[in-house]
């Protein structure tokens, strides 16, 4: 089984690759730096969108794509996100991830979402709204192609963004004492998102799926 995953250095996404390699499955691996010698690597910033797309029309015969790779931004309140700073955001967790779709040649693609995108909490602007984005686009490309395509929210995952999330004032952002909360270890966290990934044909294709309500 051929899975790629972006964001590998890292996180949900170096945990992801791991898992897989441990079980003998052949990784695909876009990123800007590459922790394992057992992949196959593609170095890519995921905002150089023609390079992006001529790495991923090469690829074939995938069986489960994994989009991972996102930027979480500064939490603050919206009217202080300038727009450049939201098409940053959007750039990565949005139209980067467009371009996979269109030109991966993969069986099933999973892009990694978050409960920010349906929350609509206070502090979490560009992210909430690019995941928001991103969970419509899925939706709607589930309409207009005959691969299956979903919208994985991992749930609260100890990682590099989880860690900036809470270190923010609590006061300010209430929501933030909730994720300090709900957070779980990676290892832990893996093996949570990789059940909901298995289990995942049980919903309609576009369907966002949230791991913690599985």
């Amino acid at each position: 089984m051929r899975v790629l995953i972006t964001g590998i250095s890292r996180g949900i996404g170096y945990g992801l690759a791991k898992y897989y390699l441990q079980r003998g499955y052949e990784v695909i691996g876009l990123g800007r730096v590459n922790p394992f010698r057992e992949i196959e690597f593609y170095e890519v910033d995921m905002r150089t969108f023609e390079k992006l797309g001529k790495i991923a029309s090469k690829i074939k015969n995938i069986d489960l794509a994994i989009l991972n790779a996102g930027v979480l931004g500064e939490i603050k309140e919206l009217k202080d996100w300038s727009i450049r700073e939201l098409e940053d955001v959007f750039d990565v967790n949005v139209w980067a991830n467009k371009i996979l779709i269109d030109e991966l040649d993969a069986k099933k693609i999973v892009a990694i979402s978050s409960g920010a995108g349906v929350n609509g909490n206070k502090g979490w602007g560009g992210y909430s709204l690019s995941k928001c984005a991103l969970n419509m686009m899925v939706k709607i490309y589930a309409k207009e192609m005959d691969k299956k395509i979903y919208a994985l929210a991992p749930g609260v995952i100890e990682t590099d963004m989880v860690k900036k999330v809470i270190s923010v004032n609590k006061s300010k952002f209430p929501s933030v004492n909730r994720v300090e909360a709900g957070m779980i270890d990676l290892e832990r966290g893996i093996k949570r998102i990789i059940k909901a990934i298995d289990r995942l044909d049980e919903f309609e294709s576009g369907s966002f799926v949230d791991v913690r309500e599985l």
